[in-house]
């Protein structure tokens, strides 16, 4: 398996991934998982004012801090804000003002039939660390292959909540969005492989058969600098 590239202009990749890419992609898919991060806040402002129609679509959330909903952190509060109509949809909420424990099992339970099903389109964020949903160089987490969601500490110092290996990779199509020259050495690393999951965690999509980075011309590899818009596997 390899990974698919896309690479957009800087100052118009928050435009050309909502309105050009992911409208038609959400608008297609049956079931979407959304992500946090600060490309994915850059993307979905835009994506909401594509005026997606949510009401068929199952929403799931690859990762959340122990938060309350609204607070400023929750990756569900920043959807909920700049994705309109978002509510509308059959949304499946980390409810991380739970015990993290508790609200693990319980969207374990939740999402079950969903991943059996096979959910139709992801959303990743990946950090410098190669850290996908809030699953980190080092964590437990990344062993685990029975429940779907499980709880974590963060680096931040916070609890967690955050798919697993097994949800995350029941995806059909995961899309990740990354952006910034601070990403660009792990971009590079994640394509041309040799770093195990346990050190860069985004190396387990690389068995993912339709995986693709979104990347802004900052964040694209050290190794090829190709040119503006294009798509190629690497």
């Amino acid at each position: 398996m390899s990974f698919g590239v896309e690479i957009f202009a800087g100052e118009r990749y928050a435009q050309e991934v909502a309105g050009g890419l992911l409208a038609l992609e959400v608008a297609d898919a049956s079931s979407v998982v959304l992500t946090g991060g600060s490309s994915a806040r850059k993307v979905y402002g835009p994506l909401g004012e594509t005026g997606l129609d949510w009401s068929d679509t199952d929403v799931v959330f690859s990762d959340e801090r122990c938060v309350p909903p609204r607070d400023d952190a929750s990756n569900f509060g920043m959807a909920v804000r700049l994705l309109p109509g978002l509510d509308a949809g059959r949304v499946h909420r980390m409810h991380g003002e739970d015990d993290p424990r508790d609200a693990a099992q319980a969207y374990s339970d939740e999402i079950r039939p969903l991943v059996d099903a096979g959910l139709e389109l992801m959303l990743l964020g990946m950090g410098a660390d190669g850290h996908i949903c809030a699953l980190f160089p080092g964590s437990p987490a990344l062993e685990e292959r029975d429940e779907l969601c499980t709880a974590v500490d963060r680096p931040d110092g916070l609890r967690g909540l955050t798919l697993t290996p097994p949800a995350i990779l029941s995806a059909r199509r995961i899309l990740l969005l990354v952006t910034g020259e601070g990403k660009a050495g792990t971009v590079a690393r994640a394509v041309q492989g040799g770093d195990d999951p346990a050190t860069l965690p985004v190396r387990m999509l690389a068995a993912h058969p339709d995986t693709t980075f979104l990347v802004d011309d900052a964040a694209r590899s050290e190794e090829r600098r190709v040119g503006k818009e294009c798509r190629s596997r690497w």
